[in-house]
């Protein structure tokens, strides 16, 4: 049993998504996700925050708060929740 258990923590993926205007969640890039769970990993306990124009250029506009685990956009100070979702390939 323990052996199956690490075989699918071994194909877990975490996919990190938005919740849109719409109430769809929408999946980040991997690239983003990556970028989200090194922050969390290496960040103080409190919280912190991804920058996510680091990664994707597209996003500059947008923050995430990982406290709050809401993503900011500065330019028109809306707010959306984030959250991440584990998936098994």
């Amino acid at each position: 049993m323990a052996n199956s258990n690490n075989m699918l923590l071994a194909s877990a993926v975490v996919v990190w998504e938005w919740l849109n205007e719409h109430g769809r969640w929408r999946p980040y890039s991997p690239a983003v996700s990556h970028q989200i769970e090194a922050a969390i990993r290496s960040s103080d306990p409190r919280g912190g925050s991804v920058v996510l124009g680091q990664v994707d250029s597209r996003l500059s506009p947008y923050i995430i708060d990982l406290q709050s685990m809401h993503q900011f956009r500065q330019d028109t100070e809306i707010q959306e929740s984030a959250t991440p979702k584990t998936r098994f390939a």
